[in-house]
């Protein structure tokens, strides 16, 4: 049982001590610049809430984006 205590100690330590990596906390949105030619507000509507939050410059971070190592991962895909 004490091996278990000392083993969450130490996850506990370590998580603690990523959150001082700044990597993957810089969540700025870039401005947009042009807005695409919808057919439809039916169109428009469906891609706002379906796809914009991931595919466009007007992301809406949510609080885990800024918790190590979940934001390296966020990071990593924006990235890419």
């Amino acid at each position: 049982m004490n091996w278990v205590r000392r083993g969450l100690i130490l996850l506990v330590g370590v998580v603690i001590a990523i959150q001082l990596v700044p990597y993957g906390r810089d969540h700025d949105n870039p401005p947009v610049l042009a807005e695409p030619a919808w057919d439809s507000t039916t169109t428009q509507d469906l891609a706002r809430r379906a796809c914009f939050d991931c595919h466009s410059n007007e992301t809406e971070w949510r609080w885990y984006t800024n918790i190590a190592p979940i934001s390296w991962f966020i990071q990593n895909e924006v990235d890419e």
